[in-house]
């Protein structure tokens, strides 16, 4: 396979957007991918692109790749830049649209997982850890509808 150059011998163009769209898929480090599959399923409702794979497919179609590791057991790393000293921080951040639901999911199947907090303009969130120790953040763009 030949590298594609950039290089044109043309003047470079100042961009005029941003040159990155977004993220198209993202990679966790876990243990054994059939049994973090399982767990994906079961938990949080995701489907298996493969029945023996560890692509897993979120509601909005992005793929997430379970992907055993070898040398580092999670994604999370250490920072005295968001709550404090030494603080221990996510790697990514979900979306849902049922906060509650989900978080009762993690919970009934013994996820370690922290209280719903309601941030005002960054709206309802709450961070859980999957079996592996990634840990995550889940946010809900608007708050849940009350039954009337």
């Amino acid at each position: 396979m030949q590298p594609i150059s950039s290089e044109t011998g043309a003047t470079r163009k100042q961009a005029t957007k941003p040159l990155l769209k977004g993220v198209h898929c993202n990679y966790i480090p876990v243990a054994d991918t059939a049994r973090a599959r399982e767990w994906y399923m079961r938990v949080l409702g995701l489907r298996a692109f493969k029945p023996d794979g560890g692509i897993m497919i979120m509601g909005s179609g992005q793929w997430l790749f379970l992907m055993e590791s070898k040398d580092r057991p999670h994604a999370n790393f250490t920072t005295d830049h968001w709550e404090g000293d030494n603080f221990e921080m996510f790697s990514l951040t979900f979306e849902t649209e049922d906060i509650i639901t989900l978080h009762e999911s993690l919970r009934e199947h013994g996820a370690n997982v922290e209280p719903i907090k309601d941030y005002g303009g960054c709206n309802l969130q709450f961070r859980f850890k999957d079996p592996d120790g990634n840990k995550f953040n889940v946010w809900q763009r608007e708050a849940p509808k009350t039954q009337e």
